[in-house]
This record gives structure tokens, C-alpha cells and sequence, in this order.
């Protein structure tokens, strides 16, 4: 399964849903480390949702107050990383999982798979956990995985 034509049939196919990428299993270590890697390298717009302003950066010690005292939150913090023509959305519901969604209309080249692939094997890397990709809501239907330590891809159990 190398070929565009089947990466977007199989993972990107558009049904109005979106996919989920996620790293379970996350403390705020991971979270800390997670945020340093997307304010380095990536393009970021963070809405924090205490003060209701943009900034271009990620601040983890909101996104740790509103887990610890969502009650004086107005609004959700959330995050928009820019991969190219992808943009990945994260809204920070727990510490315990790290959870982004993508949109499948958004991939629509070979180069856009592999700024997700990217993206998600710098996860694996940085945090030394795996990384999967899934259709929406539906943690058992993995559609690629980044395995920690080996940068190696997967695709659905039954492509390999």
C-alpha cells in the first residue's frame, strides 16, 4: 500500500469525519515535552481560553490551570499546528491522552501524507511512545501506526 491513490482511499477517505491521532498513556511530562517540539517546529495558533487571545505559541501552565480549575475557564483552551495544508486541532480534554484531529479533505497530495507522517513520527521520538492515527472516535480502528524508538509506519493490521 505505497501508492497515493490507496493512502487516500484507505486513511483519507472523506465521509465528513475526521481522523484522530492519538498517544496514550500521558502525564504532564509528556504534554511539557510535546508542547516544546510543536512551538519549535511547527507554525502554532493557541487560543487560551482564560484570557480569550490568540498567541502564536502553546502555554502549557494554561493548559495545566484549566485542568486543574476548569470552572474559572470561560472557554476550552485549544491549539491549531499548521503541517503545510494540514492543520492538526488539539483541544487538550485530559492529561491522560494526548488527541489531535485532522481534517481528511486537508490531505489531499502524497507530500501532505508525509508532513502528517512526519508530524507523527517526531511524536513517537520525542516522547518514546507510539503514535496512532484512527478513524474518528474509534480507537480500534487504526489506520496507521508510528511505533516508539523505530520510526517505523504501519498501516491497517490487515495491509501488512
Amino acid at each position: 500500500m505505497n501508492n497515493w491513490k490507496s493512502l487516500k482511499e484507505d486513511i483519507y477517505f472523506e465521509d465528513g469525519s475526521l481522523r484522530d491521532i492519538y498517544i496514550s498513556k500521558t502525564d504532564r511530562t509528556d504534554w511539557e515535552s510535546w508542547c516544546k517540539l510543536v512551538n519549535k517546529n511547527y507554525d502554532v495558533e493557541f487560543y487560551d481560553g482564560l484570557s480569550r487571545k490568540k498567541t502564536t505559541r502553546i502555554n502549557i501552565d494554561t493548559v495545566f490551570e484549566f485542568w486543574d480549575d476548569r470552572e474559572k475557564f470561560p472557554d476550552t483552551n485549544n491549539a491549531t499546528i499548521n503541517l503545510g495544508n494540514v492543520k492538526v486541532k488539539c483541544y487538550f480534554f485530559t492529561e491522560k491522552e494526548i488527541e489531535n484531529d485532522i481534517e481528511p479533505r486537508e490531505v489531499k497530495t502524497e507530500n501532505d501524507h508525509l508532513n502528517v507522517i512526519g508530524y507523527l513520527k517526531e511524536i513517537a521520538e520525542t516522547l518514546n511512545k507510539d503514535v496512532v492515527l484512527t478513524s474518528e472516535n474509534l480507537k480500534e480502528d487504526v489506520l496507521m501506526e508510528i511505533k516508539k524508538g523505530s520510526g517505523y509506519q504501519s498501516l491497517r493490521p490487515e495491509d501488512e
